[in-house]
């Protein structure tokens, strides 16, 4: 009786054990990692991006998920970008794949093996693949709220047991102009800056703040015992550019447009004519889509752009005056002269911040509007006989 009791319950201790396998098939040797991509040379790619990696060995699986999918045969794909309306999809990827990729384009990869709990890594992994399921896939794209980074980090916090710590990012609009100039890009870096609006300058909160990559990468490294291992998968030598910004271009170009308004030669008058209309031109264009990406996209980054007191299309009524001899010229110019005063006088009180960059661009359109004004008062109305 003995000896029976001995093996019963020797049977029973390795049933349970196997029952207990058979309940946790992809639990026990899951490992979870952040994958942190740098930039590359395309304009999408310059604030660079962010992957998970699960390595399940019961299964024999190695898989990169990546919420930065989109597709450049969408149709009217910039019209849809530009409104916010385009549908980027998380796509699952073989790690060999994925890391050829980068390799083939010399892009830095750094891996942040995550020390999470069994619990912690089921939970993750099956929502991502749930989130791998038909519409599931699909979200609206927004570059400060929800993005390829946002969505990773939503799925690290909420999943696990560990809080955000705090990393110094002074707005959202500092980190998303800064990545353009870094790498070399600052033309690109000041047209951002201009479309980005008042909502852009607010102070992100711990959770809020790693909205780019290298923003999560410094957040995860900085949670303590959230890192089990750092491995550097692809070592490229980052293209970080030390290029001048358009600082002082635009300022040399302010200066010459005054040094040609005020000396009486008629070839700098004619030179300072044709920087009226080139700046007219280039204003109610620019204008225009400040006017679609602040008021009519989705893209909150942009809402409640002041900068729409100087940079608006209502340059184009005023170019059409131009040509015509007629003092409505100078009215048209006193109203923009004004709106542009405003600006620089509660500019100190205003939630929006404007980068030296932009203030010289504001000195050009005060000095356009100021000249609308001069043209105006030369512009007698013709008198009947």
């Amino acid at each position: 009786m003995k000896k029976f009791i001995f093996f019963f319950l020797i049977y029973a201790f390795s049933a349970l054990h196997s029952v207990a396998q058979d309940s946790i098939p992809n639990t026990a040797k899951l490992q979870v990692s952040v994958l942190t991509c740098a930039a590359g040379e395309d304009i999408y790619t310059v604030w660079g991006h962010t992957a998970v990696r699960v390595v399940d060995s019961i299964n024999h699986t190695d898989i990169v998920f990546n919420y930065g999918t989109f597709d450049f045969n969408e149709p009217n794909f910039l019209t849809k970008f530009l409104k916010g309306n385009l549908l980027y999809f998380i796509s699952a990827n073989n790690y060999n794949d994925f890391i050829a990729e980068y390799q083939f384009e010399k892009r830095e990869v750094v891996e942040q093996v995550l020390k999470l709990s069994t619990p912690e890594k089921v939970k993750w992994y099956e929502a991502l693949k749930i989130n791998m399921i038909d519409s599931n896939r699909y979200y609206l794209y927004n570059f400060i709220t929800d993005n390829c980074t946002t969505r990773i980090k939503d799925g690290l916090f909420k999943k696990s047991a560990f809080q955000p710590v705090g990393i110094n990012v002074p707005s959202f609009r500092s980190e998303v102009v800064k990545a353009p100039y870094q790498q070399g890009l600052p033309w690109i870096g000041l047209g951002i800056d201009l479309l980005l609006g008042a909502y852009s300058d607010q102070k992100p909160n711990d959770f809020q703040a790693s909205f780019l990559p290298k923003l999560l990468h410094q957040q995860i490294a900085n949670t303590r015992r959230l890192v089990a291992k750092n491995n550097i998968l692809v070592t490229a030598n980052q293209n970080n550019s030390n290029a001048s910004t358009p600082f002082y271009t635009l300022l040399v170009l302010l200066l010459i447009y005054l040094f040609a308004s005020k000396w009486n030669s008629l070839a700098l008058q004619k030179i300072a004519k044709i920087l009226d209309v080139l700046f007219l031109l280039l204003f109610s264009i620019g204008g225009a889509l400040v006017v679609y990406m602040s008021l009519i996209s989705k893209h909150t980054a942009c809402y409640q752009n002041y900068n729409l007191m100087w940079l608006h299309p209502f340059y184009l009524i005023a170019l059409l005056f131009y040509f015509i001899r007629n003092q409505a010229i100078g009215k048209i110019g006193m109203v923009f002269f004004g709106a542009v005063v405003a600006l620089i006088i509660t500019s100190y009180w205003l939630p929006q911040h404007f980068s030296k960059e932009v203030w010289v661009l504001i000195g050009i359109a005060l000095l356009l509007n100021y000249r609308l004004i001069e043209k105006g008062r030369l512009n007698p109305l013709f008198k009947k006989d």
